[in-house]
């Protein structure tokens, strides 16, 4: 009895791996593509999230001011429009150190301008003084040509 040993192919030859890589290049590149856009929309609301946690911030801290503060005081025309730089307030409650009131990082690096415009409304039916204040922050997301911004207003009144 004669035994024949016959070679059996136990592999995948150089063109079905390259068939195959291919189909799965073909189907992961849209995949990739969906989470880079998914990763850059959770950016663009990460910092229009700090922008407006900033915003915030600083009509908080001018509802902490005096009415006629240094940093509130209006022109002639009764109304200021002025570039914001870094603030330092002491702790109002407790009056011990300083707490500073700025970007996050993540923010700062691509902020244009942070802006305060008060305007007083002196002359009015109502009994008291106050000044509408306006805080709008600037910026522009890497890779796009658009600017965003951020603007919140808020009022401070006489007491």
């Amino acid at each position: 009895m004669i035994i024949e040993y016959r070679k059996k192919n136990k592999g995948f030859s150089l063109a079905e791996i390259c068939i195959a890589c291919g189909v799965l290049v073909t189907l992961l590149v849209p995949v990739f593509t969906l989470m880079s856009r998914s990763s850059s929309g959770t950016i663009r609301n990460r910092n229009e999230i700090l922008a407006q946690e900033f915003v915030s911030n600083m009509i908080s801290y001018c509802n902490l001011l005096s009415y006629d503060s240094d940093f509130l005081k209006v022109d002639n025309s009764g109304e200021v429009t002025k570039e914001i730089g870094e603030i330092k307030m002491t702790n109002v409650i407790c009056k011990s150190e300083s707490v500073k009131i700025e970007l996050a990082d993540e923010l700062s690096k691509i902020v244009k301008k942070k802006t305060i415009k008060i305007k007083e409304f002196a002359e009015t039916d109502w009994p008291y003084k106050y000044k509408v204040i306006t805080v709008t922050v600037e910026w522009q997301q890497p890779g796009e040509t658009k600017t965003r911004n951020v603007a919140m207003s808020g009022m401070v009144t006489e007491r």
